[in-house]
């Protein structure tokens, strides 16, 4: 996390309004991190929480951890689920139980959290096969991987509920800078900011800080911090495809199992990931007291059964290179539905079979048919109300079906139509004419296939094309010489601060630092000793600068220095600081030794002033009055008077 960043959480911090544990489970966390920790130090501080002590017996009894006696006392509870389950479950239970609600009419607490739980259990499972980490701390990381937005949402209640609505449905990416256009910080960061105050290392820190875009982090291909990035982001991504609406979860599928892949996951381990989540979901959302919607488990719509088992047959291709096609049958005529029956299984449908619509609804929500022959005329419901029935559920939508129909009146005929049929056959049936019928809505299935993954396809791209954005997005603020933010991130950047001064009645200042004599350097040794020199002076004015200072390049050897909540005064101190050290500095150019002054134009913002350009105009005439009165100096501008007034050099 750069300078700007911690700037920014500090301010955030100092608000009082950031989620943060429980004192109880602050200090559990804690002493759960100390190796030399006791189990009746643990027990000591968990008591002081009746609530939380309630909870870790309840966790301890559960099915989930199998006992064979019930446990009733808490020492014995931490000798049963060991230290670092204690320390998630207290860290757990204090953020859920404080945080279920809030403020945010736009943020949906109960989702957030319900998405957090899929995350950890999925986080666990993934680090349990990959091994480069205690699966225990990773469900941790998983759990609170996007505390950020309920951070947000905390904080700026009104503000955040205006951002998620802006963004919509686009995703993270997207989310994420509006996110750092509103509030000079985005989830991510402040997640990162959050786990770190509560005392969790940098190595778990930073892949929590990139996993929504792993490739950002520039880990290491294979190290730690690289696996557990991509698999924090493939846990989410699994998560979000467990709660999605089951019309959108085929579509997530092939990017869930390329994303296995970055870990060496194949498809039947990220399945069996997913599945041991989704059984453990249950058990779980009950010892957080979450809403516990019913998940599919991904075996359902990743591979399917034999005709013969509750599930439908997959989908294989035939002899003559078509697919093999679900079908269901319907009837109440037994002989007839045997006879369709053994007419469609001989021309390699895979078929099941009803006597009624009631039952063909049934079976159609269980076997996703995508061909349906059904007859008109059935007891309990006929094969019109199925129909429509049918259509109003989003597995019925995109189902080709077949209507049998023993009359030829035109009228009833159209009302069929506009129920929903696609096409309809007279009875008594002509075998030949009906699997002509059916071998035109099988053109219409496989085109309908190939749309969809044709869209699948599409999404994949575009959601790389979204990162690509988001990484050049973040480049063109960033100076590619020195690795600072740029003049545009500069100018940004102080807007923002001196909007947010002028509502909080805060003092802002800025300084402009011009590097002394830099022309003769480069005329001297050359530009690329220049460069050096300006790679030199940016990271000593980064070391040098306080945590709040924003330092940019703005141009040539120019820095801008932003200084939020610092009068005159204080941005004279920081410039002094500044200007000794980079006269300390000493650049080596072989046998000969390179020392470098500056001049430092300081302004700060005052009521005559229209807008963040007037204070910086100030600076740049302070700076300009340094290097005429001898460079290597401070200036300071006043306001008041319009006068100047220097500092010499020590």
């Amino acid at each position: 996390m750069g300078i700007s960043e911690k700037t920014r959480f500090e301010e955030l911090k100092a608000s009082g309004l950031l989620p943060s544990p429980k004192g109880v489970a602050l200090a559990v966390m804690r002493l759960a991190q100390d190796e030399s920790t006791t189990n009746a130090q643990i027990a000591r501080a968990v008591k002081a929480d009746p609530a939380l002590s309630g909870r870790i017996v309840k966790a301890a009894n559960s099915v989930q951890f199998g006992l064979r006696r019930p446990v009733a006392a808490i020492p014995d509870a931490i000798v049963v689920l060991g230290l670092s389950t204690v320390r998630q479950l207290s860290l757990g239970f204090s953020l859920v139980a404080e945080y279920r609600s809030g403020r945010c009419a736009g943020f949906d607490y109960d989702a957030f959290w319900s998405r957090s739980l899929v995350t950890a259990l999925a986080m666990q499972g993934i680090i349990t096969r990959v091994r480069v980490g205690a699966p225990e701390e990773c469900f941790l990381l998983g759990l609170l991987s996007r505390v950020g937005c309920l951070a947000l949402a905390t904080v700026y209640p009104d503000e955040y509920g205006r951002v998620l609505r802006a963004n919509g449905t686009r995703g993270m990416v997207e989310l994420a800078l509006r996110e750092k256009h509103a509030f000079a910080t985005d989830h991510n960061e402040l997640t990162a900011a959050l786990l770190s105050d509560w005392g969790l290392p940098a190595m778990l820190v930073d892949p929590v800080l990139h996993h929504e875009d792993p490739a950002s982090g520039k880990f290491a291909d294979g190290s730690r911090g690289f696996v557990l990035a991509h698999a924090l982001n493939l846990a989410g991504y699994l998560a979000d495809l467990c709660l999605a609406r089951e019309a959108a979860q085929a579509a997530l599928l092939p990017n869930l199992f390329l994303l296995g892949t970055r870990i060496a996951l194949d498809a039947d381990k990220v399945a069996a990931i997913a599945d041991e989540a989704i059984c453990s979901w249950g058990e779980w959302s009950k010892l957080l007291e979450l809403p516990a919607q019913p998940l599919r488990a991904l075996s359902g719509f990743t591979a399917q059964p034999e005709a013969s088992s509750a599930g439908p047959e997959p989908i294989a291709p035939q002899p003559q290179g078509r697919l093999r096609l679900r079908s269901l049958v319907v009837d109440d005529d037994t002989s007839v539905l045997m006879s369709l029956e053994k007419l469609l299984t001989h021309a390699g449908y895979t078929v099941y079979t009803a006597g009624n619509g009631r039952e063909a609804l049934h079976m159609a929500m269980e076997h996703r048919p995508q061909l349906i022959v059904s007859d008109w005329i059935m007891p309990e419901m006929d094969g019109l109300t199925f129909c429509r029935a049918l259509r109003k559920t989003k597995i019925g939508r995109g189902v080709y079906l077949v209507l049998m129909a023993g009359i030829e009146d035109e009228a009833r005929l159209v009302e069929a139509f506009e129920a929903g049929v696609d096409d309809c056959v007279q009875k008594p049936i002509n075998p030949k004419m009906l699997l002509a019928r059916l071998r035109a809505g099988h053109r219409v299935v496989s085109l309908q296939t190939e749309v969809e993954s044709d869209r699948e396809e599409i999404q994949r791209f575009a959601t790389e094309l979204a990162m690509t954005n988001r990484r050049l997005q973040e480049a063109a603020l960033l100076d590619p010489l020195t690795g600072i933010p740029n003049r545009r991130y500069a100018m940004d950047r102080i807007q923002q601060e001196w909007s947010a001064a002028g509502r909080s009645a805060r003092p802002l200042a800025c300084m402009l630092i011009d590097v002394d004599h830099f022309k003769r350097i480069n005329d001297t040794h050359g530009h690329d000793v220049g460069d050096l020199v300006l790679q030199h002076v940016a990271d000593t004015l980064k070391h040098g600068a306080r945590a709040q200072d924003v330092i940019c390049r703005i141009g040539g050897e120019e820095f801008l220095v932003v200084c939020p909540d610092t009068d005159a005064a204080a941005a004279s101190q920081c410039a002094e600081r500044l200007r000794q050290a980079v006269g300390a500095m000493r650049i080596s150019l072989g046998a000969a030794t390179l020392t470098l002054t500056i001049s430092i134009g300081v302004a700060a913002m005052d009521a005559a002033m229209t807008g963040p350009d007037s204070m910086i105009k100030a600076a740049d005439q302070a700076v300009y009055a340094a290097k005429q009165a001898g460079r290597n100096r401070i200036c300071i501008y006043r306001p008041r008077s319009s006068t100047l007034s220097v500092a010499a050099s020590a």
